[in-house]
């Protein structure tokens, strides 16, 4: 990157596309790379337009897209660096415990992200994808969420994907209360959910 340094983020990152913490501009972000495989099924022209949209989303609680690069083949997000890292670092991954008041406020700042890409974005934004570990912790033990995708289709497939992020986030919600994963397979049983 010109006019920048970057060095391999240290956590293991569950989500696709390694992730780098960088200097821009004497400005700490982070930067993720998207994978090949992701690069490869995405049209660049759809990509740049739905990134625009996403520079301009802003909120509390939502981790804010700085900018991007296309170029030789390569798809490059710049994010606002989140300090304390991923909720799943620290309910899994033996960081820092957190305090129930704290957990609390992750909650409730989740919460607040989903309800605004939800009901305040248009078109709506669905994040396809809520788990905890799309969900980073700024300098102030902020929750915020990251890595969510446009959606546009009719109304009825909005609801019906509006739905899955609900009881995706209750999923994250029961992490935060139980300390468990999701899905645990030295645990019994060995996921949170019974069905």
């Amino acid at each position: 990157m010109t006019n920048g340094c970057l060095t391999r983020q240290g956590s293991e990152n569950p989500n696709p596309g390694p992730l780098f913490n960088a200097s821009l501009l004497n400005e700490p972000d982070l930067v993720k790379r998207a994978n090949a495989a992701t690069i490869i099924h995405t049209n660049n022209r759809e990509f740049e337009m739905e990134l625009e949209i996403l520079c301009s989303v802003r909120h509390s609680s939502i981790v804010n897209l700085l900018g991007y690069c296309v170029e030789m083949g390569e798809q490059i997000l710049v994010y606002e660096l989140m300090p304390h890292g991923m909720l799943y670092d620290h309910l899994h991954g033996g960081l820092s415990c957190l305090r129930w008041n704290l957990k609390l406020k992750i909650a409730m700042q989740a919460a607040k992200g989903l309800e605004y890409l939800h009901k305040e974005v248009s078109p709506p934004i669905v994040h396809r994808d809520v788990k905890s570990s799309n969900i980073l912790l700024d300098a102030d033990w902020g929750a915020r969420i990251v890595d969510f995708g446009l959606l546009t289709p009719n109304k009825k497939d909005l609801n019906g994907d509006v739905t899955t992020n609900v009881y995706n986030f209750g999923i994250v919600l029961l992490e935060i209360l139980s300390g468990r994963k999701a899905y645990d397979r030295d645990c019994t049983p060995s996921s949170i959910i019974i069905c």
